[in-house]
């Protein structure tokens, strides 16, 4: 299941920044929901390597997760 989840928010992540190298003027939205879907997958990362035992990768993939997840949505204003 997080596997499964891992794979389908790298998958909106690559789709929107492809998106975004192919047009000429993205809009602000397009890179907000890419952001975002790179911290769900930092989630999702952190709370796998966390359920196998490996906690200090965890801990970092939650620190990032909480990074990138700040600055999308500081980027919305």
């Amino acid at each position: 299941m997080l596997f499964k989840l891992r794979i389908l928010f790298s998958t909106i992540a690559i789709a929107f920044a492809l998106y975004g190298l192919v047009s000429e003027d993205p809009p602000e939205f397009i890179m907000t929901v890419m952001l975002l879907s790179l911290g769900a997958m930092m989630f999702v990362m952190g709370f796998s390597e966390y359920n196998s035992n490996k906690k200090a990768s965890a801990y970092f993939s939650f620190i990032a997760a909480v990074f990138v997840g700040f600055v999308s949505i500081y980027s919305l204003f």
